[in-house]
């Protein structure tokens, strides 16, 4: 991610800060703390932190070069020799779900819903949609839902100016704390990777469309699989197709490598010579909702590892 754009971001806080409503929250948590702003890459079959809308070809949010990835696990390495990790433990990450909507209502992400986004999440998670799946034995619980009416933040939260006003004035807890932000990105959506948080800590979660939660409106995507791949990236994986036909592409294993991100559900696509079909029902692909059942057991020992790398 590149962080040059943080300045004007942070100049233009006070300008859209003025226009923030709150509405009565639905549950309390601690006093939010500050965050800051992303960059924008070219999309690439590189690891990206962002889920492109059906029909658009978008530059991507958050991307890392190869390079950045090759300094990433670099230094994730030197983080982990220095840390005792216990695989097993289940993870409870507390969730600050922030529903920003335009004046008038537009965009409104109702309780149930929410209720149903984080069911989803711990679904997914915990490897219930498969038998090929991995329980990631990480979980996530609802400590708090935020409602904000501010339609600049709402419609132009794609400007990384307006990104870091919005995530300045809402973002609450520390690193473990996933705040989740549902807007009305032209993306599916978007997400920091743990490694960036000692740089921007005021900038780190999630950001999703909010015709992407559970029976939004979004065809294809509306089952809430958007938040768990945001998530994924939130915890440290990379996409599927990251780094491509190469050696190490995502960083894990157990994902056959990939060259190209899967539009739809394409039984049987094969993008690269190495053994094994492109894993498209993997929930860091960009496949369909309906196509993604699981994680794999490389990923689980990843976003544990990037947990107790950086987040812990």
């Amino acid at each position: 991610m590149s962080r040059t754009r943080r300045g004007a971001a942070l100049a233009a806080f006070a300008v859209a800060a003025a226009s923030f409503v709150a509405a009565p929250s639905v549950s309390v948590a601690a006093a939010p703390t500050h965050s800051d702003v992303s960059g924008v890459e070219c999309a690439t079959d590189e690891g990206s932190a962002a889920r492109v809308r059906p029909g658009q070809h978008e530059h991507e949010r958050n991307e890392m070069s190869q390079k950045e990835v090759v300094a990433t696990e670099r230094e994730t390495r030197a983080r982990l020799a220095s840390r005792k990790i216990d695989i097993q433990a289940v993870t409870t990450v507390p969730v600050v779900f922030h529903v920003i909507t335009a004046s008038g209502g537009t965009g409104n992400v109702t309780n149930s819903q929410i209720s149903q986004q984080i069911a989803e999440m711990n679904q997914n998670f915990a490897g219930g949609e498969s038998s090929q799946a991995s329980n990631t034995e990480f979980q996530f619980t609802l400590q708090a839902t935020r409602r904000v009416t501010n339609t600049n933040w709402f419609n132009n939260v794609d400007n990384p100016s307006v990104e870091a006003a919005m995530k300045s004035a809402t973002r609450e807890g520390d690193a473990g704390v996933l705040n989740i932000w549902s807007t009305n990105t032209s993306y599916l959506g978007f997400a920091t990777f743990p490694s960036w948080y000692a740089a921007d800590p005021e900038l780190d979660g999630v950001v999703i469309q909010y015709g992407s939660v559970p029976g939004g409106n979004i065809a294809n995507f509306n089952l809430g699989k958007t938040a768990s791949h945001e998530v994924g990236h939130w915890l440290g994986l990379y996409h599927t197709f990251q780094g491509g036909c190469s050696t190490s592409n995502d960083q894990v294993s157990d994902t056959p490598a990939q060259r190209t991100s899967t539009s739809g559900c394409p039984n049987g696509k094969d993008t690269c010579p190495a053994a094994g079909v492109d894993p498209i029902h993997n929930y860091m692909d960009y496949s369909y909702d309906s196509c993604y059942n699981q994680f794999t057991p490389g990923q689980k020992t990843r976003m544990k590892n990037q947990w107790a790398a950086y987040r812990a």
